[in-house]
């Protein structure tokens, strides 16, 4: 896990993120939880501007948004409202003040997976990856060296994929990915950049490079990202 990745759980008094956080633990950055706005911010001092996202449940006893980014010492493009959709006037002032992504209404975990990385890779200065990954649960054939497995696109972007058991092959290996979105289906020449587990372990996990994407093949990946981001995505009320 990557320490210097760090996300804030802001909590009502109900406690209603506790499982969220509990959920979220073990992932790839490093989880913080406070449902006290005073304990909240200290533990934001304490990891001295480290903080990448905000997590908070949105409630008319907060203060408001730009006062709520100054306390936990980041933009408010990194505040994530969650919990129940609030009235239009809420969400417009949301979008006024530059908050742009939402976990509401008791979202999947992909969604949250997306919506987190999402900011992440917007307000993460270290983050080195190009694209934005889409999650996804896409069955596909990985072929390695002549072998072919069935296996799972756990998450998708113009630079590779991350797959979900039916892994085959070891780090470096070449092959390709097959996979279908809509009517049209893919095949992809990709290079293993890294595998957990074993081949016939349902839960082993692989990370693949494309090593060419087609211009039809990226206008599909492109799709999906425009799906999902219109779904997690604060737009202005009308």
């Amino acid at each position: 896990m990557d320490l210097d990745r760090r996300i804030l759980i802001f909590d009502g008094p109900e406690g209603e993120l506790q499982q969220l956080a509990l959920d979220l633990i073990g992932r790839d950055f490093e989880v913080h939880y406070a449902n006290d706005i005073d304990e909240a911010q200290m533990l934001a001092r304490e990891t001295n501007g480290r903080i990448n996202a905000v997590l908070f449940a949105v409630s008319d006893a907060l203060p408001p948004v730009g006062e709520l980014a100054e306390r936990f010492g980041v933009a408010p493009a990194a505040l994530i409202p969650t919990g129940a959709r609030p009235a239009d006037p809420v969400v417009a002032a949301l979008y006024a003040h530059d908050v742009r992504w939402h976990l509401w209404d008791n979202p999947p975990d992909e969604s949250i997976r997306f919506v987190i990385s999402s900011v992440l890779f917007e307000q993460d200065p270290l983050e080195i990856r190009f694209h934005r990954r889409i999650p996804t649960r896409l069955p596909a054939q990985l072929e390695i060296n002549g072998e072919k497995s069935d296996t799972t696109i756990r998450d998708i972007s113009l630079g590779g994929a991350c797959l979900l058991g039916g892994i085959v092959g070891t780090r470096d290996d070449q092959g390709s990915l097959c996979f279908s979105v809509g009517e049209n289906e893919f095949r992809l020449p990709v290079q293993l950049a890294w595998t957990v587990g074993e081949a016939d372990d349902n839960a082993s996990v692989a990370g693949v490079t494309f090593l060419e994407v087609s211009p039809a093949s990226g206008d599909a990946i492109n799709g999906l990202l425009e799906m999902v981001i219109a779904r997690h995505q604060i737009e202005k009320p009308n």
